[in-house]
């Protein structure tokens, strides 16, 4: 994020009322550079307090006029968590959810029969009520048009909706968000909602949570952390029916709300897309699977600018607990679509959900070839060395004992191997390593760059690390941010063909299907159907 665009460039256009991702985005960036540069004059959320009563700097006041109120909100909420420490806003996984997101988890909630006006919501880490003020708004609005008194209209919202928050700053900052809606949006009477406390101070994660039992729908965006496997033995003990290595927090916050919602209550997340095919989520895909129906995966356009100072591939999912867990699961389909930064929404077809936690695949075409990198003759491999980690045996030039190190920007995104380039690149170009070590490669190879994103030309880019210089210089090395095609038979498939093939539009678009991470990994590669030449 960008924290020198000042307040009063924003203020010199139009002035309109922004509601759009694009046009707000702006304004909330001018106007956390503008807070930041008055960080320690007072708390966080007496900063946030301040702001939702209008004393603050008269520029920031105007530029939150600007926003429409639910982006108001966001901005607020924005503030608080970029006044947090660096560390703890990442471990709480504090990055909110825009407007234009929830807007959509909500409208695809309603198309599988929620009613806004009679379901009750939980949402398990509120945050800053960026789901609930808006759940709370359109109930409101429902009940006045039924004419419902306001004083029944706030006890109605304290039993329809529920939240909770471990950060005790947090939940108090989205109660005090709500009651700013129900009074300035609906007029209602500050004494009716002073003491409104919908989100409550807990971790929703722990058995002995305050969650009410008569919640029937469960919809939020759980925090991104991966946790150490080692720090947390008694999370993995927990749930252990999800976990195929590391935990992350979103997929047992979705684990722990299939428990809580009833038979036919519906789930809503917004969560990283790495479940989709990610090895380590093997059996949380294959046990949701079991809990509940799969009804929608939606993407994320963009994985930059939607959530403040992160970068994240994200998607919205949206589940229906079943009235019994399922042990033998069909392959079964999920409606799918894109939604742009503009709010504008495209079904792109159906995913298919397969069980037994094999990869979900996102719509796309489906390829008639069945060959995969074994049918080709090649296994892939992780290249060797964490170049951070074994610097000491890094050098400039080569020698006695010294191989080729293989940088990922060896590879040119025209897909041609340029051992110069990654040496210029990184600065170092050849390693320490014993001749007869597993992880010299000692035969003609392929590079394929392991980290890319949705959005690149090509997801997949390999190049091939022809014989002539493997022979040259007796073996190479390659990096972490390296995947090495080795050939395993005496005969394979030509490499250059091989190459040829997987830099195809048809190998990317298959990769992009079930990798929702950067970072590609072997297992899906050796899924992906790679086409042969006739």
């Amino acid at each position: 994020m960008n924290l020198f665009v000042p307040v009063s460039s924003v203020l010199e256009s139009e002035n309109r009322l922004l509601d759009r991702a694009e046009d707000a985005g702006p304004v909330i960036k001018a106007i956390l550079s503008a807070i930041a540069s008055r960080r320690g004059a007072s708390g966080a959320l007496q900063t946030c307090y301040d702001l939702i009563a209008g004393k603050c700097d008269e520029k920031i006041r105007r530029a939150l006029l600007r926003l429409s109120p639910q982006w108001r909100d966001h901005a607020i909420a924005s503030v608080y968590a970029t006044l947090m420490p660096g560390d703890r806003r990442k471990k709480l996984g504090a990055y909110f959810t825009p407007p234009h997101l929830v807007d959509h988890l909500i409208f695809r909630l309603q198309e599988f029969g929620l009613d806004l006006s009679n379901d009750r919501f939980r949402d398990p880490a509120a945050g800053g009520a960026a789901f609930l003020v808006p759940l709370a708004r359109h109930k409101a609005r429902i009940w006045r048009e039924k004419n419902i008194k306001d004083e029944r209209i706030v006890q109605l919202l304290t039993d329809h909706l529920e939240g909770c928050e471990v950060d005790a700053g947090l939940a108090q900052l989205a109660n005090s968000l709500l009651r700013r809606m129900l009074s300035s949006e609906f007029s209602i009477a500050e004494e009716l909602v002073e003491s409104l406390e919908i989100v409550k101070t807990e971790d929703s994660l722990e058995d002995n949570s305050m969650s009410s039992t008569h919640i029937v729908h469960e919809i939020g965006n759980p925090p991104y952390f991966r946790l150490p496997r080692a720090a947390v033995p008694d999370q993995q003990a927990r749930f252990g029916d999800i976990s195929s290595g590391r935990l992350n927090l979103y997929a047992m916050f979705v684990r722990k709300g299939l428990d809580r919602i009833p038979a036919g209550g519906l789930a809503g997340y917004v969560i990283p897309t790495s479940f989709l095919g990610g090895p380590e989520f093997r059996r949380f895909r294959s046990r949701v699977n079991e809990l509940a129906e799969v009804l929608v995966i939606d993407l994320i356009d963009k994985r930059s600018d939607v959530f403040l100072d992160a970068t994240q591939d994200a998607c919205f999912i949206v589940l229906r607990r079943r009235s019994s867990e399922v042990i033998s699961v069909e392959t079964t389909e999920a409606k799918s679509g894109l939604l742009a930064s503009n709010g504008i929404f495209t079904e792109r077809g159906k995913a298919t959900i397969y069980a037994g936690g094999e990869p979900w695949w996102l719509p796309g075409e489906e390829t008639q070839s069945h060959a995969t990198l074994a049918d080709w003759g090649y296994t892939a491999t992780i290249g060797y060395l964490v170049a951070n980690r074994q610097s000491e045996r890094l050098h400039k030039t080569g020698g006695a004992g010294r191989f080729p190190l293989i940088w990922a920007k060896a590879v040119t995104p025209t897909g041609e191997f340029d051992f110069l380039r990654g040496v210029v690149q990184k600065g170092f170009g050849w390693v320490d390593a014993p001749s007869e070590a597993r992880y010299v490669v000692k035969s003609e190879c392929i590079a394929i760059q392991r980290t890319s994103s949705r959005g690149q030309k090509r997801r997949v880019t390999a190049a091939l690390i022809p014989k002539d210089f493997v022979e040259m210089n007796g073996g190479v090395v390659a990096e972490n941010h390296v995947i090495l095609l080795i050939p395993n038979r005496e005969h394979p498939e030509s490499a250059s063909n091989l190459v040829q093939a997987l830099n195809s539009a048809a190998v990317s678009d298959q990769l992009d299907r079930i990798c929702g991470s950067a970072s590609i990994s072997v297992r899906l590669l050796e899924k992906l159907k790679i086409s042969k030449a006739q």
